[in-house]
């Protein structure tokens, strides 16, 4: 019988999933960044930071809430790959939860196996614990996520103010959604050195917590806000490039590319990694040096 990878944090899709019905009770269409920022912070509180009996710190209201505002921005501006790193070898895992073949290539009912398919592999491919504890609770909180649609696009309760009167258009969006969802939760998990700010001193627990926050912010600010991320600049001059070697290769022309419109890296240069396929060697950069650019071209 095969044996399978256990996810150590089960918790955090449960978490999730009740934080998601929380948000959307506390929303309406009209609501702000705001507004999802104490509804999130209504929820984590209480669960990872109870009343004592001089109350919660000011200090931990602010945190939490600082971390909503800074993984949108982080989602909205695709940090995830360009300012904030994972190693290459979480990188592979990353482009598998994140890429095509999760947002339209695997048929939308047999998601939850990729995703399964995935999260079984983070252990065969030999990265220590610490490693894999992002991609596991990414995992897991596109594994809880993925199946939280499905049920609510049948029966959307507090989310119906949300949804596209057409219910085909809600399940098309299940894959984007899903993928937000994860890309959040990573965010979180490696926003900052060390997570959340003072007062907690265990590492792994404080992205625990801040994992589940982004993917709660994500999650939910996907589908209320319709947020899509803002092109960048490493885009523009992505762009830029291709044009000009499809012009060379279209017009019979020079082709700065090299190669005759096949649109390889710049020739003698690791300025730019201009194809996917200059991002394919055993440390995901094929040589290239800007390995952030590398990453933005192959999700892209």
């Amino acid at each position: 019988m095969a044996v399978f990878t256990f996810n150590p944090y089960p918790q955090i899709g449960t978490e999730l999933t009740a934080g998601m019905d929380a948000v959307a009770g506390a929303l309406t269409p009209t609501s702000t960044i705001d507004d999802l920022a104490n509804a999130i912070y209504n929820y984590v509180q209480p669960i990872y930071y109870p009343t004592s009996p001089i109350g919660v710190p000011k200090q931990i209201e602010i945190e939490i809430k600082s971390v909503v505002y800074n993984i949108a921005n982080a989602y909205n501006n695709k940090s995830l790959g360009t300012t904030l790193m994972y190693k290459p070898s979480q990188m592979n895992i990353i482009r598998m939860m994140l890429g095509q073949i999760t947002t339209e290539l695997t048929p939308i009912n047999a998601l939850g196996s990729w995703l399964l398919d995935i999260e079984d592999n983070v252990s065969k491919d030999n990265l220590p614990l610490d490693i894999q504890t992002p991609l596991l609770l990414g995992i897991d909180e596109g594994e809880a996520i993925y199946a939280y649609w499905i049920a609510k696009v049948a029966t959307p309760g507090t989310w119906a103010p949300f949804f596209d009167p057409r219910e085909p258009h809600n399940y098309a969006n299940i894959p984007l959604w899903t993928a937000a969802c994860m890309e959040g939760g990573l965010i979180g998990a490696n926003a900052t050195q060390q997570g959340l700010i003072a007062p907690t001193t265990d590492i792994t627990s404080v992205n625990i917590i801040s994992s589940l926050i982004g993917a709660l912010t994500v999650g939910a600010g996907k589908v209320i806000f319709k947020w899509v991320p803002r092109i960048q600049p490493a885009e523009l001059i992505r762009s830029t490039v291709l044009q000009n070697g499809l012009n060379g290769a279209l017009l019979g022309g020079f082709n700065p590319l090299g190669g005759g419109g096949n649109f390889q890296m710049m020739s003698g240069t690791h300025e730019q990694c201009i194809n996917k396929y200059d991002c394919r060697g055993g440390d995901n950069t094929g040589g290239c040096t800007n390995e952030q650019l590398c990453f933005a071209m192959q999700t892209a």
